[in-house]
């Protein structure tokens, strides 16, 4: 720019030129010297994310990484609860900080009351620091005693702390501060402030809010609804308390998805609860991390651009949040356009945070042969598959070799020979096998042998034996099933469900809508949903969508079933599509529905089969 100037004004001097030229030229210098700085300054930056993100996805030891166990509760009281949360807090302010890798509270804890050194404990959770200490509470005073040690089990630091209850959150928050000076953390302005923030002032308050802590990220009902009193109280007492707004609202919302599959009327309930106490939160506190995941969660499925936008604040907020990554990963995996790369970053992540989540090490593996990484998910089911439940590792197992191998024969021969080899679990992988032939070789025969030997030896697998009745079209054998004692002593809920899907798949639909009217509280939202589609009532189906809170797979699957009832091809391919990368995959489910039998010589519909290897009949 200063030479066009240069050239383009001939009233200049010789001197002024040199002068101005030499100008230029330091301005030049200065702004390059300028631009290093901040190209390294980016780089540093950018280098580093991605250092700490590689280092996660291969499961590198971070030099700032540590595990907060339970703290040992020394109290004369059982007050264990108080314990677990001075640790848990203390854990969540150093979650909040960018530069460490804190390991969830879920996976500390379950070395609470182990005999482990800390050696071998460090070893296990993949990290350089372990913060351990004990609470002792009396009559108002607390005793705290924290102590940080390494991986190589040299103690780097330990103070006691003898204060009036009323301290305890300073105390957390100083030992924390301690945790980051110790690991020679420098903190921005930002982490200084969330360090230094107050959750309440009234210790009363904040006291019901540690009682109400979900032990484990339990989902039990009781346990959710205890949390909700016991934070409504804590409210109650002091309404500007947002963190227990958030976990109010954390807990409805779990109890919304708990109850996608029935009870209509406590759906509608939790999910208005969850956004109302939410929303709050978040106009008391916009930086709660926690509010900003629940919200995210809310909006996943149901607005795309809302979600993205809560859980990108979320794990900005606190980037050890294992929950979050979580969940984005189930993000990734249902937009339109889906990122497997993506979804299998965050899986990784919140893997690293959270090694032995049963629910992460699941979708984890899922991820990893949905990449294509095969031998490193043959690797992990075979360190980490006693986290998962059977079913979920033999399903695991069979996929991996069935997309390894790009066929399905060696993942029946791989079953085949699991019932020699694991003679204890015949029940399960006959009913495993059971489902290939429903699914995969559509052998209605082999699918009700299988199905009958799984129920012979595992009565849990009525449930499978009768459903594969129904749909295959044994209906004189389903209802000799249904006179017998072992099925009149069955709960009404389960003896309801059986007899509204024989006469569903008897296609005697009226009768299936009469058991609905008769105890509507019994049925959940695909049974209702299928029912009024193949009645053709789209008011109904219209007014259950709009009161269902369902969430992610479940009801894009249910969505699927509808359309291809209505026989609406559209609509029915893009739920499919939106199910087409969840575990369990969606189209040997779809496969072996007869719901789906119409569109079997699609173009659309072989393709997707195609996909995933599933054999096409004639071709």
């Amino acid at each position: 720019m200063s030479q066009n100037f240069i050239e383009e004004d001939p009233s200049l001097s010789q001197s002024a030129e040199k002068k101005k030229t030499g100008s230029n030229f330091s301005k030049k210098r200065v702004l390059y010297i300028i631009s290093i700085v901040v190209a390294f300054v980016i780089c540093y930056f950018v280098l580093g994310f991605i250092f700490i993100n590689n280092s996660i996805s291969k499961g590198v030891i971070s030099p700032n990484s540590i595990a907060v166990l339970p703290f040992k509760n020394f109290s004369p009281e059982d007050s264990q609860w108080f314990s677990d949360g001075v640790s848990d807090n203390i854990l969540h302010s150093l979650a909040q900080m960018k530069d460490l890798s804190v390991i969830s509270f879920t996976s500390s804890s379950t070395y609470r009351d182990t005999e482990k050194k800390i050696p071998e404990i460090a070893k296990e959770l993949r990290v350089s620091y372990i913060l351990e200490g004990s609470v002792t509470l009396v009559e108002g005073k607390i005793k705290i005693i924290a102590q940080l040690i390494d991986s190589n089990d040299n103690h780097v630091w330990s103070k006691e702390y003898d204060e009036s209850f009323d301290n305890v959150i300073d105390i957390q928050k100083n030992v924390a501060q301690e945790v980051m000076k110790q690991l020679k953390i420098t903190l921005s302005p930002q982490e200084t402030v969330i360090l230094e923030k107050y959750p309440t002032e009234n210790m009363e308050a904040y006291n019901l809010h540690l009682k109400g802590r979900l032990i484990n990220g339990s989902r039990d009902r009781g346990d959710l609804l205890k949390n909700m009193e016991l934070n409504k109280q804590a409210i109650a007492l002091d309404s500007t308390f947002a963190e227990a707004y958030a976990q109010v609202a954390a807990s409805n919302l779990k109890n919304a998805i708990n109850d996608a599959n029935f009870q209509l009327s406590s759906n509608q309930k939790y999910i208005k609860e969850a956004i109302d106490y939410v929303d709050k939160a978040l106009e008391i506190d916009p930086e709660s991390a926690k509010a900003n995941a629940v919200k995210a969660r809310i909006f996943l499925g149901n607005d795309w651009d809302q979600c993205k936008e809560y859980f990108e604040k979320a794990i900005a907020l606190n980037p050890n949040d294992a929950e979050s990554n979580f969940w984005y990963a189930d993000y990734f995996l249902k937009i339109d356009n889906a990122d497997i790369k993506q979804a299998l970053q965050h899986a990784t992540i919140a893997n690293q945070l959270s090694p032995f989540s049963s629910v992460i090490a699941t979708k984890y593996t899922w991820l990893l042969i949905l990449n294509e990484k095969y031998e490193e998910a043959d690797q992990y089911l075979k360190e980490y598959g006693f986290l998962m439940t059977h079913a979920n590792r033999s399903w695991l197992s069979v996929f991996s070799i069935a997309f390894k191998n790009k066929g399905w024969q060696p993942a029946f021969d791989w079953l085949e020979n699991q019932l020699i080899e694991e003679p204890k679990d015949a029940g399960d992988n006959y009913k495993y096998l059971s489902e290939l032939y429903h699914e995969i070789h559509i052998d209605k025969l082999k699918d009700i042998e299988f199905g009958k030997k799984a129920f012979e030896l595992n009565g849990d697998h009525f449930w499978y034996y009768f459903k594969n009745l129904t749909e295959n079209g044994y209906f004189k054998e389903a209802e000799l099933i249904m006179q017998t004692d072992f099925f009149k002593s069955l709960s009404e809920y389960n003896r309801t469900k059986y007899t509204w899907e024989f006469y569903y798949y008897k296609e005697d639909y009226k009768l299936a809508q009469n058991l609905i009217d008769e105890k509507p509280e019994l049925f959940g939202y695909r049974k209702l949903l299928k029912t009024y589609a193949q009645l053709g009532d789209r008011v109904k189906l219209d007014s259950i969508n709009k009161i269902y809170f369902v969430h992610g797979e479940y009801k894009y699957f249910s969505k699927a079933y509808v359309h291809a009832i209505l026989k609406d091809r559209d609509s029915m391919y893009y739920y499919l599509n939106k199910v087409r990368y969840s575990f369990r995959n969606a189209f040997p489910v779809t496969n072996g529905s007869p719901e789906f039998d119409p569109y079997k010589n699609d173009t659309r519909y072989k393709a997707l089969l195609k996909e995933f290897y599933i054999p096409i009949p004639g071709e």
